[in-house]
């Protein structure tokens, strides 16, 4: 059964890698069903192209996880593959440091589309089939055109994955090669400005030919690029730092018998965005203030804190490397982590932790 998750549907799983459909990703559907409808086509027509929009995902996902495979080859877990109305993402724990780790990794979702490109297309003109299907709109029907525009959509994505806009695959291609022969700032410094240079040809171009989907990509692709420079630049400046140095000691803590009230009064008081659960003195759980306040909507004001479910992320120590809880930390997948030292909680990690001990310590 299809999970859901906070703004997502989980489609299934395979390897441990959930595979998810964002909210948005519907819209994408009803604009094809509505664009299909002002272009005065019949029934037939709009399944074709709702079709062929779900065949170039399903591409997408297989794109994806040649990335996930290749990656859990090396150790580095995929927390899962999100599907988006400009594509898919899939969210690795960490990108790999290492040059060659970091390329196979990258070349493995092209590679995919290519070896589907191939096997493919080499039979369907070796059969002296020739319906390549460019546009769907106007190209022809059937299963010989969908065959076409299977290989038309993986040589495509082949392609345009292989463009020098970090952070795209090609991108990451340009920084991991860079990487061989310098640093890895420098290399992802120079990777990230030729990302911005082609995301503003994106953006001009979505201007120029009418194309939001295009104009999207460039967004993604200049922001992205800014966020992966800083995320490198802050792990460089994080490296042989410890826990202990940057975690924040005064936090929000609650023992699991207290009231769901008791935590509400806290958080009136001037409570943390994330109370610290704990059981005997030991932490338990993570709650988000939203989970109480939904939880006191419910009139559960009388129930103990336990009933909440609550996350349970990864502990860090006080000698854990703060670059590697920061890797954890940067997927968003918790809102911070606990520090444990002898069965206690002494203190918490979060990402604001780090920005500013690294603004605090710049020289």
């Amino acid at each position: 059964m299809a999970a859901r998750s906070q703004n997502s549907l989980a489609l299934f799983s395979f390897k441990g890698i959930k595979v998810l459909m964002h909210w948005s990703f519907p819209l994408l559907i009803v604009w094809v069903v509505i664009s299909s409808l002002g272009a005065g086509m019949d029934a037939r027509h709009i399944f074709q192209q709702i079709l062929y929009v779900l065949v170039v995902f399903c591409c997408v996902v297989m794109h994806e996880f040649g990335h996930a495979l290749t990656a859990l080859h090396f150790g580095i877990r995929t927390r899962n593959i999100l599907l988006l109305p400009i594509g898919g993402v899939a969210s690795l724990e960490r990108i790999p440091e290492k040059p060659a780790q970091e390329l196979l990794v990258t070349l493995a979702g092209p590679a995919v589309n290519l070896a589907i490109t191939l096997l493919v297309g080499i039979p369907f003109f070796l059969f002296g089939n020739n319906a390549f299907v460019t546009d769907p709109i106007k190209g022809p029907t059937g299963s010989l055109a969908l065959i076409g525009f299977i290989v038309t959509v993986n040589l495509g994505l082949f392609l345009f994955n292989l463009i020098p806009a970090f952070p795209m695959d090609g991108g990451r291609i340009l920084r991991s090669s860079l990487a061989f022969a310098m640093d890895r700032v420098k290399a992802t410094r120079i990777a990230a400005t030729v990302g911005k240079v082609f995301a503003i040809g994106f953006l001009l171009a979505a201007f120029k030919w009418q194309q939001p989907m295009i104009g999207l990509i460039g967004l993604f692709v200049y922001f992205g690029a800014s966020a992966e420079l800083n995320m490198v630049t802050v792990q460089r400046a994080l490296v042989g730092t410890h826990v202990k140095n940057v975690m924040r000691t005064r936090f929000w803590s609650m023992p699991h018998d207290a009231t769901i009230q008791q935590a509400a009064d806290e958080l009136l008081s001037g409570g943390d965005h994330v109370v610290v659960v704990t059981r005997d003195g030991s932490f338990d759980r993570l709650v988000h203030r939203a989970d109480i306040i939904a939880a006191m909507q419910a009139g559960q004001q009388l129930q103990q804190m336990q009933s909440i479910p609550g996350i349970v992320p990864e502990s860090a120590s006080l000698f854990t490397e703060v670059k590697d809880a920061h890797q954890k930390l940067s997927v968003g997948q918790w809102p911070l982590m606990p520090v444990i030292e002898s069965g206690r909680t002494v203190g918490v990690l979060e990402l604001d932790n780090l920005s500013e001990y690294i603004e605090l310590h710049k020289t």
